[in-house]
């Protein structure tokens, strides 16, 4: 079963798969691949499905980076004068606790982006701030960053935020949908080898129908969330004209949220008790597939507000075919 256009750029998800599993203690893997320059390449589309591949590749090997952040201020960079690599976007995460700023892997030595709508958007040093390390399975590096406000002052005006805002949201939204991917795709790879070597009864568990049928419910989740995330890196909903499909990253994170926890979910019930231990590593991708979810809208928001917005307007979220065969050359 493939996908209704074909995966970024394969010979790179590879590459970057490699990449993450050699790199060593205190090694940046993005710059071994040259991550960086593909940020400042953006606008080829070449280069900016190869850059979105690396999320997919980081939720399978579990890899902790910078990237999302990096992704998320790519749109700002002009503005704020910065290069590629210096700038990270925090994400603002809303809850009943009020306004949490969130930084996603190590933001050493980085300066930090903080957006924030009818303000214009300010940078300050991560040294500047407090990072307070927020404890999640995953091997997901993150920190709630405190800042005084007085310390915020806007280095680019609201205008010019306003103008690349959707943007760096719907980046990030795509970024974080394809590393639920790649993470839901690991943890069903190991339930799938799992299936072939646990005996019970004198035979391997995965050929009960009961096994099998939970198999074969993740795999189709799997390959719905792999055809919708990368028909929407070929689209690249914002950059298109008003054919293209309106809220598509919403949508898009929304079903992330919602398959990759079925994956996971479904793999848990093949692997039993062991997949609950902490050394394992269903726990760690499961953990991974829940903190993406948390992060830019969850699967229950986004679709409370796609439900409403549809009531009131009745627009049609999905991708035109017109506007599909012209981003994908068909």
């Amino acid at each position: 079963m493939t996908s209704v256009v074909e995966s970024p750029d394969r010979e790179f998800l590879e590459a970057a798969g490699a990449a993450l599993r050699g790199t060593g203690p205190g090694e940046d893997p993005l710059e071994a691949l040259g991550w960086w320059d593909l940020l400042a390449e953006f606008d080829d589309r070449d280069a900016r499905g190869a850059a979105l591949a690396l999320f997919r590749a980081q939720g399978r090997e579990l890899a902790d980076t910078a990237a999302l952040g990096a992704l998320i201020a790519q749109p700002y960079l002009a503005a704020a004068g910065a290069e590629p690599g210096t700038l990270v976007a925090v994400i603002v995460r809303r809850s009943a606790r009020g306004e949490r700023l969130l930084a996603v892997g190590d933001v050493a030595g980085r300066t930090l982006l903080v957006d924030r709508p009818g303000q214009g958007a300010s940078v300050i040093a991560a040294e500047k701030t407090e990072l307070v390390p927020v404890t999640v399975p995953g091997r997901l590096t993150l920190h709630e960053v405190r800042v005084d406000d007085a310390a915020l002052t806007p280095a680019i005006a609201e205008a010019e935020a306003a103008a690349v805002r959707a943007r760096a949201v719907y980046l990030g939204r795509i970024g974080a949908s394809l590393e639920i991917l790649g993470a839901a795709e690991g943890t069903l790879a190991l339930a799938v080898s799992y299936a072939a070597s646990r005996e019970q009864f004198g035979r391997p568990i995965g050929t009960f129908q009961a096994v099998r049928h939970l198999l074969a419910w993740a795999q189709t989740d799997s390959v719905a969330l792999e055809s919708v995330v990368t028909t929407a890196v070929a689209l690249d909903a914002v950059a298109l004209d008003a054919a293209a499909p309106q809220r598509h990253d919403e949508v898009v994170k929304a079903l992330a949220g919602r398959n990759g926890r079925r994956i996971c979910e479904r793999a848990m019930q093949v692997f039993g008790g062991i997949g609950f231990t902490a050394e394992h590593d269903h726990h760690h991708f499961h953990s991974r597939v829940l903190a993406l979810d948390a992060l830019l809208g969850t699967s229950a928001e986004l679709t409370h507000t796609l439900g409403a917005w549809w009531r009131e307007s009745r627009a049609d979220p999905s991708a035109s075919v017109r506007a599909l065969l012209a981003e994908t050359g068909s």
